[in-house]
């Protein structure tokens, strides 16, 4: 079963990650896949107590178990089991699976984040219910607001509020513009990051695209843009933690990855508009605005709707540079350097 198991794999990479840092990495044994959190691919900036990064291993964890259901596999899955040496989630796998994912499965090399403009259309009220139906985990609540409806102003303020935030952050700045590639020829060496085209932006030397980014990019000019972008949507998605900690923002990946999988499925394009939940004080804003109870914590905000083109898709590393030897663990530097994050 060792080699059915590890070519899930390939599926499990394909998930979304902040800035497409890829923070993950694997190992196989016999039925067994352990995903590990890669601290050296952490955001200390935008995401300094790692929740954005535990969402993207929910996201390669929930890929998995769709891969693994349509070739027949079932899975156990144990969050942060206390008997492993070091912090993981573990897969293990046996036969018979107990759902039909054939639709989400083909949609795993179709989503993409699109951060173009859409064409307005609005999604009917049946596609959005089997989105919010696809939601795997109870731990997480989704809210959807349309576009449409004069309610969603707020929400759409605080979005600009956390652009304008972000942009006036030089550390923040810093932070995205080291992992944009802006070269054709940086994307095929480093194979990860924000392709300059998936940006929408022209390939250009990365000296250029750095005094474009620090010097033409400014906090006002980019809410303008993502608020043309909003508007050109048909709804505003936010995932709710019922709970702060690492197993529900795993629980917000899975769920995050379901939903937009089965968007991908009806054609349906998504893009993260994520500025409020990344700027603390803004997000706890947002929270009171959505009546949220204590504990409760909105960590993710997406935009749905119909693309007008498809952008090309983010680079994702080769799959020997994600799976490590069996026993071949992190240096200790780097274990306390993650633990203190």
């Amino acid at each position: 079963m060792e080699s059915l198991v590890e070519a899930l794999i390939p599926y499990a990479v394909r998930a979304p990650s902040g800035h497409n840092t890829q923070p993950w990495q694997f190992t196989v044994e016999q039925d067994t896949i352990r995903i590990y959190p890669d601290p050296s691919r952490r955001l200390p900036v935008v995401d300094p107590d790692d929740h954005a990064l535990f969402i993207s291993l929910g996201c390669a964890l929930e890929n998995l178990v769709v891969a693994a259901a349509q070739q027949g596999l079932a899975a156990r899955i144990d969050y942060f089991p206390s008997g492993e040496p070091e912090e993981c989630l573990r897969v293990r796998f046996s036969e018979g699976a107990d759902e039909d994912t054939n639709a989400l499965f083909q949609a795993i090399p179709q989503r993409q984040s699109n951060r173009g403009t859409y064409d307005g259309k609005a999604i009917n009220d049946s596609d959005l219910a089997r989105m919010l139906e696809a939601n795997p985990c109870d731990s997480v609540a989704v809210r959807a607001f349309r576009v449409s409806d004069p309610k969603i102003e707020p929400i759409i303020g605080f979005v600009r509020e956390g652009n304008i935030a972000q942009f006036n952050d030089p550390a923040f700045v810093a932070e995205l513009v080291s992992w944009i590639r802006f070269s054709r020829r940086e994307v095929s060496t480093r194979q990860d990051g924000l392709a300059a085209a998936a940006l929408g932006f022209p390939s250009v030397p990365r000296w250029l695209g750095n005094w474009i980014m620090t010097t033409l990019v400014k906090p006002d000019g980019e809410a303008a843009r993502q608020d043309k972008a909003i508007r050109s949507s048909s709804l505003l998605l936010i995932f709710i933690a019922r709970v702060n900690d690492k197993r529900h923002w795993v629980d917000v990946g899975r769920s995050f990855e379901r939903v937009v999988l089965t968007a991908a499925s009806l054609d349906i394009a998504h893009a993260h508009v994520n500025m409020p939940c990344e700027v603390e004080p803004i997000r706890r804003r947002l929270a009171t605005h959505l009546g949220l109870e204590p504990g409760e914590q909105p960590l993710l905000l997406i935009r749905l709707g119909y693309a007008r083109k498809r952008m090309p898709p983010s680079p994702r590393r080769p799959i020997d540079q994600v799976i490590r030897e069996r026993g071949a663990a992190m240096t200790g530097s780097d274990l306390e350097e993650f633990r203190c994050a």
